[in-house]
């Protein structure tokens, strides 16, 4: 059996993973220069090659023995890798550029954070069966959610420039906005109950999700989720769209967003130094 050509450095897989994700953002990039539409088969060639070595980065940082590694930079990479994962998916039946354009540099930035940042190691026993539920839904929702609040700064960036009859070139590339609101409400929908099933599963399998060290985080997370739920009983009953839809959106996400990475940045890196 010839060698494996990671084993020696699993920094390798992280490395070249970087330099695809750039290329593939490059010719997205190009593209735009020359008012057309990227090759779909090019961006893919490069993009899933990128993502099953960030897989492997990913595999590498948080597979320890017996347990597994979640600090903060593990986990930012493993959203960015389940972001990617799922709008690739998402591109074979719905025109999603934007989120491509914008997630492709986001994965090489999150791969390029954890070859150099080395924050405090969060490890969880791998026996822990209903913790490790708890987490995985966790970061599913989050991801889904990301996208959703990506998807809605571009979807208000369109809508702005309609109104100011500006980047007109741009705007015939990327999809309608009717197309856009679509997806944004679905994604939201998705991330919403999964949302939804990761509080009910930390209040289920948690012995006490208001302690010291994660009061802050069950707080913001059910602000967030109770934002996420008056913006979707608004567009239910009130038509809620546009501008609202946006500001809403991003009001909840940088909440959730406070809640789980910013505390997990204040206990595993300035509490750590202080």
């Amino acid at each position: 059996m010839p060698p494996n050509p990671f084993a020696a450095s699993p920094m390798l897989p992280s490395l070249i993973a970087i330099v695809l994700y750039l290329a593939s953002t490059g010719l997205q990039v190009r593209a735009l220069a020359k008012n057309t539409k990227p090759s779909v088969r090019r961006v893919a060639a490069l993009a899933v090659p990128a993502i099953a070595l960030h897989a492997l980065g990913v595999h590498a940082q948080i597979d320890l023995p017996g347990s597994i590694n979640l600090n903060l930079s593990s986990v930012a990479s493993l959203t960015a890798l389940i972001m990617v994962v799922l709008v690739m998916v998402l591109s074979t039946v719905q025109p999603v550029p934007s989120l491509l354009m914008v997630l492709f540099p986001l994965s090489a930035l999150t791969l390029s954070a954890s070859l150099v940042v080395e924050p405090t190691p969060r490890a969880v026993a791998a026996s822990e069966a209903a913790l490790g539920t708890h987490i995985l839904v966790s970061i599913l929702a989050y991801s889904v959610l990301m996208m959703a609040a990506i998807q809605s700064i571009v979807l208000g960036f369109v809508e702005r420039s309609i109104r100011r009859h500006s980047n007109i070139v741009l705007l015939r590339i990327l999809p309608s906005l009717e197309t856009m609101e679509r997806l944004l409400f679905a994604m939201i929908w998705a991330g919403f109950a999964g949302l939804t099933a990761a509080i009910a599963s930390g209040f289920l399998f948690l012995e006490d999700m208001f302690a010291q060290q994660v009061v802050h985080h069950t707080v913001l997370s059910c602000l967030s989720w109770a934002l996420y739920g008056g913006l979707l009983a608004g567009r239910q009953w009130l038509g809620w769209r546009g501008a609202s839809a946006v500001r809403w959106t991003v009001t909840a996400f940088s909440f959730l967003l406070l809640g789980y990475f910013g505390s997990k940045f204040v206990l595993e890196v300035l509490l750590e130094r202080a």
